[in-house]
């Protein structure tokens, strides 16, 4: 069996990108021994068998079946990629929690594999960029627009944190490398998480131009798109606005009482996780982007 390598994302934190290059370097990953199943077949294979109503089906082969699906049973290592796997965004907002699934997933996951990863690689981002950026997700004519107040209140009242997920990450996979690092907007950012989980091999990649890490609206587009969903016309061409250099969401999105709340509640989280993970990477660095 290859070496395991698990990225559990977290969602905006750069994950799609480096999902995305990795697509991209298929061929050359593969060559250097390194398999790396498309998002797509790792959710069909593991992520949909982590719902709750499936919990008890059969966990025999769902791996092997993957790594054969994706013809890449041979590798010496494979990279397995999916910011689903600790839970879904969407419940920060429709149920006002925070991934309150994850280390029943996660225990979940364990079983899936045939044996513990080798590094387990998780970012965490400041909570008044996170959950800007999360709504912006949100949004969706199938879903109720909820006002600037009740994000707010939403998120200043959820009881769990990025500490309460990286301990479960931590107690479910005691014996694994945990690699837990600190979003940055910095275009940096997504080549660095690569070479977290690749090292050096990482340099050799092949890189997007062109690519933008983006897959969150400018603070226009959303106000557009808001206004859409509640005339119930519209809506779906908001997303595909060209941004022209207007600023993310994540910029000007809380009043400053809960901007300064939500920054103080990150600062001293952050604090107690540096003190229980001491490989902690903080970020460095500025930048204007944001990721998907």
């Amino acid at each position: 069996m290859p070496d395991l390598i698990l990225h559990l994302g977290a969602h905006r934190t750069a994950t799609t990108h480096v999902q995305g290059v990795m697509a991209k370097n298929t061929a050359l990953l593969a060559r250097a021994g390194v398999g790396s199943p498309p998002q797509a077949a790792t959710q069909q294979a593991l992520t949909a068998r982590l719902k709750a109503d499936q919990l008890m089906g059969p966990v025999q082969g769902a791996f092997e079946g993957l790594l054969r699906a994706c013809e890449i049973s041979d590798q010496a290592k494979v990279i397995i990629s999916d910011e689903n796997f600790i839970g879904f965004i969407n419940e920060i907002f429709a149920h006002e929690k925070f991934y309150p699934n994850a280390r029943r997933r996660l225990k979940r996951l364990r079983q899936l594999l045939p044996h513990p990863p080798q590094k387990v690689l998780f970012s965490i981002r400041p909570y008044d960029s996170f959950f800007a950026s999360a709504y912006g997700r949100w949004l969706s004519p199938v879903r109720p627009v909820l006002t600037r107040a009740q994000c707010a209140e939403i998120a200043l009242g959820l009881k769990r944190g990025w500490g309460d997920v990286l301990a479960e990450i931590a107690e479910v996979f005691p014996e694994s490398e945990l690699v837990f690092t600190e979003y940055s907007p910095a275009p940096r950012f997504g080549p660095d998480q690569l070479f977290r989980l690749l090292g050096p091999l990482a340099e050799q990649l092949e890189y997007n131009p062109n690519y933008r890490w983006n897959r969150s609206m400018s603070a226009r587009q959303t106000r557009l798109y808001e206004q859409a969903v509640l005339a119930g016309e519209g809506a779906d061409g908001v997303r595909a606005l060209i941004r022209h250099g207007q600023p993310p969401l994540t910029e000007g999105f809380w009043d400053e009482a809960t901007l300064a709340a939500l920054q103080d509640r990150y600062k001293s989280g952050r604090t107690a996780i540096i003190r229980q993970f001491p490989a902690f990477v903080m970020a460095s660095g500025d930048g204007s982007q944001d990721v998907g």
